[in-house]
């Protein structure tokens, strides 16, 4: 928009029609609207900072590490040799007691956090290791390590004929 010098002073805008039409925004708004205009929220960046590092725990990565087979078993036998109520046990690890209840009945596995608390509380251990999947001697030279086709189990589809071999076998 163009306007005289005057209204330009008045109003905040610029006296000059072709610095206008190239900024999108004026900095500050005009008097009738109110103060100086807020600059717009800042977005929050992403940072491209590293992943930390999964922690070590004597030795080995917790990501090397699973959840015991048993674990409700073994978090509730813990809590009562303790002679702590779930609702005790659920503020000393700060989590809700519907959490806990969840975690004890095995419905609900709990997450790293979870699992530290309890096995400091409790002072059990809730991790153990991945195993390795055994591996199969080689068949060919003597010499060499496994190979892939040594670890790997190849499921093949069956063909149609063999469906129907099985079904007319039932």
């Amino acid at each position: 928009m163009s306007v005289c010098p005057q209204c330009a002073a008045k109003f905040g805008g610029q006296s000059s029609s072709s610095e206008s039409r190239t900024s999108s925004a004026p900095r500050t708004r005009p008097s009738w609207i109110g103060g100086p205009e807020k600059p717009p929220p800042a977005q929050p960046r992403r940072s491209s900072a590293p992943r930390p590092k999964p922690k070590l725990r004597s030795g080995v990565l917790i990501d090397e590490m699973e959840l015991i087979e048993d674990y409700a078993k073994a978090i509730r036998a813990a809590r009562q040799k303790k002679h702590l109520s779930q609702e005790e046990l659920a503020q000393k690890i700060g989590e809700r007691i519907s959490t806990l209840q969840s975690i004890e009945s095995g419905r609900l596995k709990p997450i790293g956090k979870t699992i530290r608390g309890l096995e400091r509380e409790l002072e059990i251990s809730l991790l153990e290791p991945v195993g390795t999947a055994p591996i199969k001697a080689s068949k060919g030279k003597s010499g060499t390590g496994p190979t892939l086709g040594d670890r790997v189990v190849v499921k093949r589809k069956k063909s149609q004929k063999a469906r129907q071999e099985d079904t007319q076998a039932k």
